[in-house]
């Protein structure tokens, strides 16, 4: 398999998985004519609180985006992380990002590098709510080499006027 059609299987599969999220389903069904069976998403191995650093107006519905954020790993690995992504807005208040970023462990500077989709919408309270999914790469052979070519499914949360963001996010298996 070839690198575009790693790419093109990739985004396949990440569009399945945002159409799922976003009809607000927590379980994910799996369906045939003689049963249906459900798998859970099971407890998350990343939790992130972050903000968004800086946003520049790019084009028409376009505006790019950077920001950090503190976050921990599988329970007990503190980490780090930065990135940008550009933010295209749609109608009914919601919009469709693409970006990248990098997160690091504190303590060693080990890395982890990944790029991601999301949708998200404004809601009435000021706030930003985000579905999306990442895909990991790194080279690491300690503690982030489980990353390497991984799967995420993420939602959050992000004050609109502070910047403020909170993150959630469950390897898919």
């Amino acid at each position: 398999m070839n690198k575009n059609e790693c790419i093109c299987n990739t985004v396949g599969i990440v569009v399945v998985i945002l159409l799922i999220l976003g009809t607000g389903v927590s379980t994910i069904l799996l369906s045939s004519v003689y049963a249906q069976p459900t798998a859970t998403l099971g407890e998350p191995f990343l939790v992130e609180q972050g903000q968004i650093t800086g946003q520049k107006e790019i084009g028409p519905d376009r505006t790019q985006f950077t920001y950090s954020s503190n976050g921990t790993l599988n329970g007990n690995i503190e980490i780090t992380g930065t990135g940008n992504f550009v933010s295209v807005s749609k109608d009914d208040n919601q919009a469709f990002d693409q970006g990248q970023g990098v997160i690091s462990i504190k303590d060693t500077g080990e890395t982890a590098n990944y790029t991601f989709i999301e949708v998200d919408n404004a809601t009435e309270e000021g706030k930003l709510v985000f579905l999306g999914a990442a895909v990991y790469n790194t080279n690491s052979t300690g503690e982030l080499s489980f990353l390497n070519n991984v799967l995420e499914i993420f939602k959050g949360e992000q004050d609109v006027e502070s910047g403020n963001f909170v993150s959630t996010s469950w390897i898919v298996k």
